[in-house]
C-alpha cells in the first residue's frame, strides 16, 4: 500500500509540471490582465497610464483591432492626438471601412486642426453608425470650416437622437445662426432656456444668439437667472465682437459649440 507521502512530487518537478502546463498561456492570460487593469484605470480617469497598458497590450496583439480601438481612444482622452491617430489609422489599414476608427481618426484629425480630413472621415463614420456623438463631430467640424448649412444638418442629426438634449438643440442653434437664419437660431434658443433642463451655458448662447441676430439692446433685458450685470455686460460685448467677424471659419471658432456633460466631446 502506497503511503500519503508517495503521491507527493519533489517541489523542482512539480513546478516543472506547472510551468509546462501554463507555457501557451502566460502571455494570453497577462494581455488580459493588462486589458482589465487598463479598463479599470481608465474609468478612474487616468487615461494617460490606460494609453500605456493598452499600448503594451497592443504590441502583445498586434492583429487584434479592439485594442488598437482602445488604445486610440485612450490617448485621445489624453490629449496624444498624434499617437490616437497612429493607433486608428493601424485599424484601418485592414478595415479602411471601420466605423469607430473612422470616428477615432476624424475626433484626432479634428483637435489637431486637420479640419477638411476630419470632416471626411467623420462624415463617413456618422453615415455607417449614426450615433450622437459622431453627428456632433461631423457639425463641429463642418462649422470649423465655416459651412453653417452642413452643420446644422449634422446637428439636425444628432438632435433626432437626442430631441429633448439641451446641448443637441444649442448646437443647431448656433449653426443656423452661422448660416445666417438668426429668426431660427433665436426662436430654437429660447425654447431651450425655456426648459427646466437650461443651465448657465445655454443662457450665454442665448444672448450671444441675440447679440448675432441684431437684438443687443434686447439682450440687455432677458430675464436670465443667477447672471451678474458685470457678467452679463462682458457677454454682450464679447458677442458683439464676435458679430463683428466677417470670415464665417473665424466666427464659428470664436462662438464655440457646446460639448454637453455626456457627450464625450469637448470644442
Amino acid at each position: 500500500m502506497l503511503s500519503a507521502r508517495s503521491y507527493l512530487l519533489p517541489a523542482s518537478l512539480a513546478m516543472f509540471v506547472w510551468l509546462g502546463g501554463c507555457a501557451g498561456q502566460p502571455q494570453v492570460d497577462e494581455r488580459e490582465r493588462l486589458l482589465d487593469l487598463a479598463a479599470d484605470v481608465e474609468a478612474q480617469g487616468d487615461a494617460v497610464t490606460a494609453a500605456a497598458m493598452y499600448e503594451r497590450a497592443a504590441e502583445m496583439s498586434p492583429d487584434d483591432p479592439s485594442v488598437a480601438l482602445r488604445l486610440g481612444n485612450a490617448r485621445l482622452a489624453s490629449n496624444d492626438f498624434s499617437g490616437a491617430a497612429k493607433a486608428f489609422r493601424a485599424v484601418l489599414a485592414d478595415d479602411i471601412d471601420h466605423p469607430e476608427a473612422l470616428l477615432g481618426l476624424g475626433t484626432a484629425q479634428l483637435r489637431q486642426g486637420e479640419t477638411e480630413a476630419a470632416a471626411r472621415n467623420l462624415g463617413r463614420a456618422a453615415m455607417r453608425l449614426n450615433q450622437r456623438t459622431a453627428w456632433t463631430r461631423l457639425g463641429i467640424a463642418e462649422a470649423m470650416l465655416g459651412d453653417g448649412e452642413q452643420a446644422a444638418q449634422a446637428f439636425t442629426h444628432a438632435l433626432a437622437l437626442a430631441p429633448n438634449d439641451p446641448d443637441a438643440q444649442t448646437n443647431l442653434a448656433l449653426a443656423e445662426s452661422l448660416a445666417g437664419d438668426q429668426q431660427r437660431a433665436l426662436a430654437r434658443m429660447q425654447q431651450v432656456c425655456d426648459s427646466p433642463l437650461a443651465e448657465s451655458r445655454h443662457y450665454r448662447n442665448l444672448l450671444l444668439v441675440m447679440v448675432l441676430a441684431g437684438q443687443a439692446k434686447a439682450a440687455r433685458y432677458v430675464e436670465i437667472p443667477d447672471l451678474p450685470a458685470a457678467q452679463r455686460k462682458a457677454l454682450i460685448e464679447r458677442a458683439g465682437e464676435i458679430r463683428r467677424i466677417a470670415d464665417p471659419s473665424q466666427r464659428a471658432r470664436a462662438m464655440g459649440l457646446v460639448a454637453g456633460p455626456s457627450s464625450g466631446d469637448s470644442v
